[in-house]
C-alpha cells in the first residue's frame, strides 16, 4: 500500500484536545488536557501557557492566537504566547468561532456572546438559547440550536432562519458550506412510527435568497463537510466519503461513494492534492488522480490542521483509555513522494525502537556494577534476562567452589563452565511469548473501550520470531500482527498470544481483559 513519510512533530505531556495552524503554516498551536496551551514556530516549540480550565477552541488570526476555555473566557496571545488581552465570559466558554469583524463565543449555558478583536464584549443579550454549533459564513454567523433551529446572524440582527421540520422534533448533525456560499445542513428528524425514528436528510440553502436548493434523504448520518471548488466533500458516520456537486449552480447531487474509511469520519481536509480524512486510527489520503494512501496513528484521529502555503498536514488524537502512553502529534509533508510499505510497517514512525547504547572497554572492565548491567540490559541476539543472569552466576559459583585451592584450573572444569555458559545463553535466546499483564479498561459513553494487545514483553531474541498469532476465546485468530487495537464492549475477555521461532519452536501466553 502507499503511504507518506510521517514523523513525530511533538510529544505532548497529556491528551491533545485541540489543534490549530496559522494561515502561513509557520505557527502551530495545540491544547492539552488540564489547560496546557502550546505554540511552535517553524517546527520549534516556543512556549507553554497554563490555563485554569480546559481549552475549548483555538484559531489563528494573522499572527495572533485566540483560545477559549471553560473556566475563564477567551484570551488573545502573540506568536511568543504572551497574553495581549483577556476577556472574561460569565459561565466560561464552550465554543469559539472566528468571524470577519468579531469573535463569536458560546458560553457553557449555550448563550451567544460577541467579542471584538480588542477583547471587549460587544453584545451578550441575544435571542439564542441552547446553542450546540456555530459556523462562519460569508453573510455572517450560522447558529444551530439544540431544538434544530438554524439562524444566520450578521452581528447585529438575524438575516435568515431555517423553517423547522417535523412535528415531533429534529436535530442538526452537521453544518458546512461550499465555496459559492450555499449552506449545507445534515438533518436528523424524529418520528413516532417504529423503524422511522431516524429520518436522515441533507439540505442545501441559498441563504441570501432564502431558497432551498436541494433536500435529499440519506442512509447515514452526515458528520463532516469540507468545501472545495464547485463542490463539497461529505463524510458520514459509516466511513463513506461522497461529493456534493453542481454543474450549473442550481441543481445539486450527491455522488456515489468515492472512498470508504470503514469507520466514522472525524476530520476532513481539502488539500491541493486531494482530500485527507481522519477515521479510527488512520489518516486516509484520496488524491485527485485517484491514488489512495494511508498513515496509521497511535490514537483515534480527532484533530487535524492543514497549511496550503507549506503543504503540510498535522494530526492528533488519543486511544481513549488511561493505560497507555500519550499519543504524539504527527506531521506529513505532502510535497514528498508517496512510498510503498506493508501495512504492518505503518506504526514505525511512533513505535521507534529503543536506542542501543555503545559500550567501550572502560565500561566493561570498570570496578563497579556496569558489567552486570551490561549483561542484564543487552539487546544482542544472546539476550540475558534477570533470571538467566542469576542462573549463570549460580553456575559459575558452583564450579568455582569445586575448584582446587591452587591457581590452576583443570581442563575438564573449564569445559564444564563453558558448557554452562553455552546452555544458559542458548536458553535465553529462544523467544518466549508474553501477552502482558491482565488489564482493566473503563468503558466510554458508548459502553465500549479501545484496548491494545501487545507482544512487546516477549522474552528472548525477537528477531528469531517468524509468526505471531492472537486468538480469542473461541479459538479464532483475530490478528497475525505483534501489536493491534481491538474495540470491545463491556465484559470479560481472554486472548492468547502464540509465537513461533525460526526453529519451529512455539510458545504461548494469555491475557485477561475486563471492560467495566
Amino acid at each position: 500500500m502507499f503511504t507518506h513519510d510521517v514523523r513525530i512533530a511533538f510529544t505532548p505531556q497529556s491528551t491533545v484536545v485541540d489543534l490549530a495552524i496559522s494561515k502561513d503554516g509557520n505557527s502551530l498551536a495545540w491544547a492539552e488536557k488540564m489547560g496546557l496551551l502550546n505554540i511552535s514556530v517553524d517546527g520549534i516549540k516556543i512556549k507553554s501557557f497554563s490555563i485554569e480550565g480546559e481549552v475549548q477552541g483555538l484559531f489563528f488570526r494573522k499572527k495572533h492566537l485566540y483560545a477559549g476555555d471553560d473556566n475563564f473566557g477567551i484570551r488573545c496571545f502573540d506568536e511568543n504566547l504572551e497574553a495581549i488581552w483577556e476577556c472574561q465570559i460569565n459561565g466560561g466558554t464552550s465554543i469559539i468561532e472566528q468571524c470577519d469583524e468579531f469573535v463569536a463565543v458560546v458560553d457553557n449555558l449555550g448563550r451567544l456572546v460577541i467579542v471584538d478583536y480588542l477583547g471587549k464584549i460587544v453584545s451578550n443579550n441575544l435571542p439564542f438559547t441552547s446553542i450546540i454549533n456555530i459556523l462562519r459564513s460569508d453573510l455572517g454567523l450560522i447558529i444551530v440550536q439544540e431544538d434544530g433551529s438554524v439562524f444566520c446572524f450578521d452581528g447585529r440582527k438575524i438575516i435568515w432562519n431555517r423553517p423547522p421540520r417535523g412535528e415531533v422534533g429534529e436535530s442538526i448533525t452537521c453544518v458546512g458550506s461550499n465555496l459559492s456560499g450555499e449552506l449545507v445542513i445534515g438533518r436528523e428528524g424524529y418520528a413516532l412510527v417504529p423503524g422511522d425514528e431516524e429520518a436522515l436528510e441533507i439540505e442545501v440553502w441559498d441563504i441570501k435568497n432564502n431558497k432551498l436548493l436541494m433536500r435529499n434523504e440519506i442512509k447515514n448520518r452526515l458528520t463532516k463537510i469540507s468545501p472545495a471548488s464547485n463542490s463539497s466533500f461529505l463524510g458520514f458516520d459509516n466511513g463513506s466519503i461522497r461529493r456534493l456537486q453542481t454543474t450549473d449552480g442550481i441543481e445539486f447531487e450527491i455522488s456515489d461513494v468515492i472512498f470508504d474509511c470503514k469507520f466514522p469520519v472525524k476530520t476532513l481536509n481539502v488539500t491541493d492534492g486531494g482530500i485527507i480524512a481522519g477515521s479510527w486510527f488512520y489518516v486516509h489520503g484520496i488524491m485527485n488522480d485517484g491514488t489512495n494512501w494511508m498513515v496509521e496513528h497511535q490514537g483515534i484521529v480527532q484533530y487535524s490542521a492543514y497549511s496550503k502555503f507549506r503543504d503540510v498536514f498535522y494530526f492528533a488524537g488519543d486511544d481513549q483509555n488511561d493505560y497507555t502512553n500519550i499519543e504524539p502529534i504527527g506531521v506529513i509533508d505532502l510535497s514528498t513522494e508517496l512510498i510503498e510499505k506493508d501495512k504492518s510497517e505503518l506504526t514505525e514512525w511512533f513505535d521507534s525502537p529503543n536506542a542501543i547504547e555503545s559500550v567501550n572497554a572502560e565500561d566493561i572492565y570498570s570496578e563497579d556494577d556496569k558489567f552486570e548491567q551490561l549483561l542484564s540490559n543487552s539487546n544482542s541476539g544472546n539476550d540475558l534476562q534477570d533470571g538467566d543472569l542469576s542462573n549463570l552466576l549460580s553456575a559459575l559459583e558452583d564450579d568455582i567452589e569445586s575448584m582446587p585451592n591452587n591457581d590452576t584450573v583443570d581442563i575438564s572444569d573449564r569445559d564444564v563452565i563453558l558448557e554452562d555458559l553455552h546452555e544458559e545463553i542458548t536458553v535465553s535466546s529462544m523467544p518466549v511469548a508474553s501477552a502482558g499483564e491482565d488489564r482493566i479498561y473503563d468503558a466510554g459513553l458508548d459502553e465500549s473501550s479501545i484496548i491494545i494487545l501487545d507482544s512487546s514483553e516477549t522474552k528472548g531474541d525477537k528477531n528469531r520470531i517468524v509468526s505471531y498469532s492472537w486468538v480469542d476465546e473461541t479459538g479464532k485468530e483475530i490478528s497475525d500482527l505483534p501489536k493491534l487495537r481491538v474495540k470491545l464492549n463491556k465484559g470479560r475477555y481472554r486472548f492468547e498470544l502464540r509465537i513461533t521461532d525460526d526453529e519451529g519452536n512455539s510458545t504461548s501466553d494469555t491475557i485477561q481483559v475486563d471492560v467495566i
